[in-house]
């Protein structure tokens, strides 16, 4: 959906990437047979971190199994369905539909549409499996798309919307009230919203849509020269954000996952705020 949260590819060890891929496919593959072929492009590494640290944080029992890919007709290793699984991959169709429905608002053109409408029916399956995600979605959705209607400035209020949804969901979804494991998830929410904000400056400032990071600093004129002009803020608040998310997650005790887990919370992230910070123009996709 987004993709910043991810680990640093060259740090991982064989068996951490090897779990990490198995987790992708894993999502990719019961997506097709949950949802269909179309669906699994909403297939994210921002999910596979959610699934890995709810799987671990949860002691989920998960099984492997070697199976081909349309995409690559190699075997791949995969995590099986299970009963989080599913509704990890419910949650991930319920959150590509409202982004989609969200570029739509933004002005997105045939492309946003017509991936509206592609996943339209698919929402309506995953909010009938898992109505309670839904509702959670739905709601912060709909607190933020008000905010950005009322050229809300103030960052911190604009990212709770998503950083809540992110919080709620994670609780949800593991059934827990587990205070730690909901700030991890709220500052991770509050980054990926933050981090998307900074990765579109240039693109809203052209189409004057409305971003939080052009409402709060002004004398836009390019990317860098904005960067430039605004570095220490957009670094502080990235790096507190950042900073309050390892700050929960040492607290936390993780198993299987945990070295995987490490590099995507204290490398990943910083390292995708050097990314955001040194680009002169919006990231590409990742490549894990």
């Amino acid at each position: 959906m987004y993709g910043y949260v991810v680990p640093v590819k060259a740090e991982l060890g064989q068996a951490d990437f090897c779990l990490y891929r198995a987790f992708y496919c894993g999502i990719c593959k019961s997506t097709g047979k949950m949802f269909g072929q179309w669906p699994r492009f909403t297939t994210n590494y921002d999910m596979v971190f959610l699934s890995v640290l709810l799987h671990d944080y949860s002691k989920q029992q998960v099984t492997f199994s070697n199976e081909r890919c349309v995409c690559n007709p190699k075997k791949k290793t995969i995590v099986c369905r299970n009963e989080l699984f599913d509704k990890i991959v419910a949650t991930n169709i319920l959150l590509s539909y409202n982004k989609a429905q969200d570029d739509v608002n933004d002005g997105g053109g045939i492309k946003k549409r017509a991936v509206r409408k592609m996943l339209k029916k698919h929402y309506r399956k995953a909010a009938e499996l898992f109505p309670e995600a839904d509702k959670i979605i739905t709601e912060q959705y709909g607190k933020l798309l008000e905010l950005e209607k009322q050229n809300t400035k103030g960052i911190d209020r604009v990212a709770d919307c998503f950083a809540v949804m992110m919080e709620k969901l994670g609780l949800l979804l593991t059934g827990s009230s587990d205070a730690q494991l909901g700030k991890l998830l709220y500052n991770v929410g509050k980054f990926v919203y933050v981090a998307d904000a900074i990765d579109d400056i240039d693109e809203d400032f052209k189409k004057k849509r409305y971003n939080p990071v052009l409402i709060e600093y002004s004398g836009y004129k390019n990317r860098k020269q904005f960067i430039d002009a605004h570095r220490r803020e957009l670094t502080f608040l990235l790096a507190s954000t950042v900073n309050r998310a390892i700050e929960c997650f040492n607290k936390m005790t993780f198993t299987g996952a945990s070295d995987l887990m490490r590099n995507i919370v204290h490398k990943g992230l910083r390292s995708k705020c050097e990314e955001l910070l040194g680009s002169e123009k919006k990231l590409p996709p990742p490549k894990i």
